[in-house]
């Protein structure tokens, strides 16, 4: 009996050993107690999602998101090729999974962490984490490598959990505090940065997430996390679903055009932040005046709206606004007070500003000056911002409008080439070429059929499969070249069909096949 004992504590220490083993061989990480920030990146599935943490007081480490300080698959990314979505998360739905095109697995260079994937459409993705004080700052570059224009988006989904709430509020400049789902795009979308909460009175842990102005996202969605998870791309929001119980927020760089040879780069910064309204201002104040233009430039003649942002923290409050705007030489353009009216507990109170731009103005900065006081007249706290009006940062105008013949003749002639284009693609098609791909245990097709009333030229079918995966091709003139199967058919008349055919043992998944012709290629769904 003892023996068995000592046989099975051994198997239980061996057990946990392997397992420290591996999760410590599938992690690469950095920690730097001067900047107070660590990080840590996933490499073996789920290859680049990631974790981040905080240094608080100068001695805890304190999660800025979820499972720190292990890497969650929850943390993605998503890049949109067309019309297809791959991400490194395995959760996500409707989605081709990143890990099979892994070009570089992650590693420490310099002051960051570097990875990179090479996706069937030659589209090269790669992210670098970068420890910079206090925070990271997420690069994302993606360079069309092929010979075709691509439209390519990004999507960053990061699942916040701040201290041990996993619930944590999203705090949005010019819109308050959230604990709902909420979307923001267009017009609402103009702050230049977002902060999620521990908790909403006294927090102790605070991050702050950075919209880079060369790069500001097309879309930011606050949403529930549960829900969230499973999406790749879009995800429709419930304005009525809280998102106090696991929240988090989603940043969209819509699709781009991307030509041949062409990177685009998307950054954003996450960081260990202060709160939006210091305990040292006392429990009511202004949380931050946001302009409704991201960049804070405005033209000439123009109608700028300045939202200020009244918190009152554990108790109700009252008070009054006044807001100022004062020129380069000190002297007031304008002023206007606004009475806050009574604002709850722990809550935050929009209170917008309209100003009109002066009309004629060379390039000026103004002082924006927002000051709370109570109801007794006596100051509790004042906020300072810069906007600016650039009559060079607006369409160019000419005395009596617009000369619209400039506009309309370029415009006819553009729509004039495309009807002319539509009708020679009508004629000279009529019909699609399709392909299909078909897996039958280890058996696999690729059916490409030309449906159009012409031949078609230098088809070539490319077909991505597993790295390492043992492939028995039985269609001859077939070249495999690493991860690739490639079928360089020539010249395919119409009504004709193109049969790539193999058998692949032990693999489930299969990524799409892609075929192309002189004017043109498609993917297999």
């Amino acid at each position: 009996m003892f023996q068995w004992r000592r046989y099975i504590l051994l198997i239980f220490v061996v057990l946990m050993l392997s397992e420290s083993i591996t999760s410590e061989h599938c992690e690469v990480e950095l920690k730097d107690v001067s900047k107070g920030i660590h990080l840590t990146v996933e490499k073996c599935r789920n290859i680049g999602t990631f974790s981040i943490g905080g240094l608080y007081d100068g001695n805890k480490w304190e999660r800025l998101t979820y499972l720190y300080p292990k890497p969650w698959e929850g943390t993605f990314l998503s890049v949109k090729v067309n019309d297809i979505v791959y991400t490194n998360s395995i959760d996500s739905r409707n989605k081709i999974f990143m890990d099979p095109y892994i070009d570089k697995k992650p590693e420490i260079e310099d002051d960051g962490i570097s990875l990179s994937w090479r996706l069937p459409e030659d589209i090269l993705v790669e992210e670098r984490f970068e420890l910079i004080d206090r925070g990271v700052r997420i690069k994302t570059e993606v360079t069309n490598h092929g010979d075709r224009v691509v439209n390519v988006g990004v999507r960053l989904h990061l699942d916040t959990m701040l201290g041990e709430n996993d619930g944590a509020p999203i705090y949005i400049p010019g819109d308050g505090l959230r604990s709902d789902e909420t979307e923001y795009h267009g017009s609402d979308l103009n702050f230049r940065y977002w902060k999620a909460y521990n908790m909403v009175d006294n927090p102790s842990v605070i991050s702050t997430g950075i919209l880079d102005k060369e790069s500001y996202p097309d879309g930011v969605i606050v949403a529930y996390w549960k829900n969230s998870m499973y999406s790749s791309w879009e995800y429709k929001i419930d304005p009525s679903r809280s998102i106090l119980g696991d929240s988090a927020v989603i940043l969209y760089y819509n699709p781009r055009r991307i030509e041949p040879g062409e990177t685009r780069t998307i950054v954003t910064s996450y960081l260990n932040g202060e709160p939006i309204l210091p305990v040292s201002k006392g429990y009511f104040g202004i949380a931050e005046i946001a302009p409704d233009k991201p960049d804070a430039i405005y033209c000439p003649d123009s109608s700028a709206t300045l939202r200020v942002d009244v918190i009152s923290r554990k108790f109700e409050n009252k008070g009054y606004l006044n807001l100022e705007i004062k020129d380069e030489k000190g002297n007031i353009v304008y002023t206007d007070k606004e009475d806050t009216g009574l604002i709850g507990a722990d809550s935050v109170k929009t209170i917008p500003f309209s100003w009109k731009t002066p009309e004629n103005i060379s390039p000026t900065s103004f002082d924006v000056i927002a000051i709370l006081y109570d109801m007794n007249g006596k100051e509790l706290d004042r906020k300072r911002t810069q906007i600016v009006v650039d009559h060079a940062r607006c369409m160019p105008l000419e005395r009596g409008g617009l000369n619209w013949m400039l506009i309309l003749i370029p415009l006819l002639l553009f729509l004039f080439a495309i009807f002319i284009f539509i009708i020679v693609q009508g004629y000279s098609q009529l019909g699609n070429v399709e392909i299909k791909k078909e897996k039958d245990g280890e058996s696999v097709k690729v059916i490409v059929w030309n449906k159009t009333k012409r031949e078609i030229k230098n088809c070539v079918i490319v077909d991505r499969i597993p790295e390492g995966a043992e492939v028995d091709v039985l269609t001859a003139g077939v070249e495999r070249r690493d991860t690739e199967l490639i079928w360089r058919i020539g010249t395919l008349d119409s009504d004709d069909r193109a049969i790539l055919e193999y058998r692949i043992k032990d693999v489930e998944f299969l990524p799409p096949a892609v075929v192309r012709w002189d004017s043109g290629e498609i993917a297999s769904e």
